[in-house]
């Protein structure tokens, strides 16, 4: 145990390893603010745009998709490994809920003015990040009183652990494969609970 504790540092986001660093995300990467669209813009088809009802538990929802038809920037269309990220809403507890984009019915597509996205070449590691307390913490912090939002400038001012490249991909690819499982397993409860009816 003593080993352990020599191993360790403590920082200003708690105990780390000591080859590890601690890092503000605007030095990994760059947040945008998604798109204000006009009620009139919004059509049957066209451009999808991601709003906060679109992440359910980490994971993209398309219950609830809204399409649009007007002029989008290209800094403002989903890449992939691009991290959404809820930003603004009325209710302070979805503030900060994510989702690594991934899938490629999204890729091209947009985000509404309520979201944002952290670009970065770490997204596989950060948004394990974002369900952790490290940053759930700091964006509690940063929620005014009467205003449920977080900036730019607040998400770019948050702090993280920074392990090397090699222990980052590790970890990622463990935490990834927990997601996976639990996932499975849920499916296969939830088509138990259908045969059960």
């Amino acid at each position: 145990m003593e080993n352990l504790k020599e191993e360790c540092k403590n920082t200003e986001i708690g105990v780390i390893p000591e080859d590890w660093g601690v890092v503000k995300l605007g030095k990994l990467g760059k947040a945008v603010i998604g798109l204000t669209y006009n009620p009139k813009d919004v059509k049957p088809d066209g451009t999808m745009v991601l709003r906060s009802s679109n992440i359910k538990e980490n994971k993209l929802s398309f219950e609830d998709i809204k399409y649009v038809d007007c002029n989008i920037s290209e800094k403002i269309r989903l890449r992939k490994n691009d991290l959404l990220i809820c930003v603004r809403n009325g209710s302070k507890n979805l503030i900060g809920k994510s989702v690594l984009i991934k899938d490629k019915r999204v890729i091209g597509h947009t985000f509404g003015a309520f979201m944002g996205i952290f670009r970065s070449e770490y997204n596989d590691f950060i948004s394990h990040l974002f369900q952790s307390p490290i940053i759930k913490t700091q964006i509690y912090r940063r929620l005014g009183a009467r205003i449920n939002q977080i900036t730019n400038k607040d998400l770019l001012s948050f702090y993280i652990p920074f392990p090397p490249l090699p222990e980052q991909k590790k970890i990622s690819k463990i935490l990834s494969t927990w997601d996976n499982a639990i996932e499975k397993l849920e499916e296969l409860i939830n088509k138990k609970i259908e045969y059960k009816k």
